[in-house]
């Protein structure tokens, strides 16, 4: 008898602190911020078919990176190392992968920050 109420007791507070860290976690996601428009990270040049290059803009440093192509398989990840403008240079296949349709995305996950997607067409 000591036993089952040794254990009801032991799962009762094991539930009531299992709440008090669920509560804290929806905290913590309140304050996850929107980034404007602005200062999101954007294509210097548009993409034309088969090219190995990709220019960026307005990067964040820790920032990840993930390219996909139209059928939404991932091309490529990449990690931002410094602040502002950088090229992301593909492999000859990964370009040929990701002009297989006629738009391709990209987006952005940083620390503190919403992740967002942003869809660009493939010129000829």
């Amino acid at each position: 008898m000591k036993k089952i109420l040794g254990y009801v007791a032991g799962v009762a507070a094991v539930l009531a602190l299992g709440g008090c860290a669920s509560t804290s976690a929806q905290g913590s996601k309140s304050s996850v911020k929107t980034l404007s428009t602005a200062k999101q990270m954007k294509l210097r040049t548009n993409y034309t078919k088969n090219a190995r290059q990709l220019e960026f803009q307005n990067g964040r440093k820790n920032a990840k990176l993930t390219v996909l192509n139209g059928k939404k398989q991932c091309v490529k990840k990449f990690d931002v190392k410094t602040t502002g403008n950088f090229n992301l240079k593909l492999t000859k296949a990964q370009a040929k992968k990701l002009s297989q349709c006629s738009t391709f995305k990209y987006s952005v996950a940083q620390k503190g920050y919403k992740t967002y997607t942003v869809s660009n067409p493939v010129c000829k």
